[in-house]
């Protein structure tokens, strides 16, 4: 599929407006059914069959969130994704993967979905994962204000000054050692949004310790004694099973 596209900017819905669904679906009664609970919910739903379509849409629909079949079309899911992800950089999008399938899914959060669930996805749980993901893109980090050093932001309890390597939660500073900064910066900086093992040894360490994920372990464990209240229960510093980490405020 070769299209044609120039990048779109993501917009928030005024206050009070219903945030717009776009379905991306080549299964009418998936999309038909989906469409109906989204509704009652209070979302207001655009679908679609196809890729360009969808794609079509973006602009003139301003969607909050996407819901994508990574099976459309003969498997162009992913290409679909990359895409929508090429012109509008921070909208969000879960993907709908085949049950038992776990490579896909771990592939759609890998690529930077937002969630995924799998087919045939149950309406009150995708409706309580749009909600989780709106409520999270809400929370992506935002300039700390006006008198606030250039490179800082606030994501929740946690202030990062990226420019002087300094850190603060609840208004408190936190001492860090180098690589425990710039692990806590990367997570920040990624708004919620799962970041894999890989990409942390590869952002943080390089190829050369790619493959030394206990090292990663390590850190993890020394920055949440530092930012938890809690280490072993950790409400902000979250493994994602089997794929890596996301900080949630």
């Amino acid at each position: 599929m070769t299209l044609t596209f120039r990048e779109v900017e993501r917009r928030v819905p005024p206050d009070g407006a219903a945030p717009v669904i776009l379905i991306i679906d080549d299964d009418r009664r998936t999309r038909d059914a989906l469409a109906a609970t989204l509704s009652v919910e209070g979302f207001d739903v655009i679908t679609v069959a196809t890729g360009p379509e969808g794609i079509a849409r973006l602009e003139s629909a301003a969607p909050a969130l996407v819901i994508l079949d990574t099976q459309i079309g003969d498997s162009e899911g992913f290409s679909v994704f990359r895409t929508i992800t090429a012109m509008a950089p921070t909208l969000p999008v879960i993907m709908i993967t085949e049950e038992g399938d776990e490579l896909d899914a771990v592939l759609a959060l890998e690529a930077g979905a937002a969630d995924h669930v799998t087919k045939p996805p149950r309406p009150r749980e995708l409706t309580a994962r749009i909600r989780a993901v709106l409520r999270r893109v809400a929370c992506e980090p935002q300039p700390a204000g006006r008198d606030a050093p250039s490179g800082a932001y606030v994501f929740g309890p946690v202030v990062v000054d990226v420019s002087r390597r300094e850190a603060q939660l609840h208004g408190r500073s936190v001492d860090l050692s180098r690589k425990e900064f710039d692990l806590l910066a990367l997570l920040v900086s990624e708004g919620g949004r799962v970041v894999t093992r890989a990409q942390c040894m590869d952002r943080i360490w390089g190829e050369r310790r790619k493959g030394e994920s206990r090292t990663l372990d390590t850190h993890v464990k020394r920055l949440r004694k530092k930012i938890e209240v809690d280490p072993a229960e950790p409400a902000h510093l979250l493994t994602v099973r089997g794929v890596g980490y996301r900080f949630k405020p």
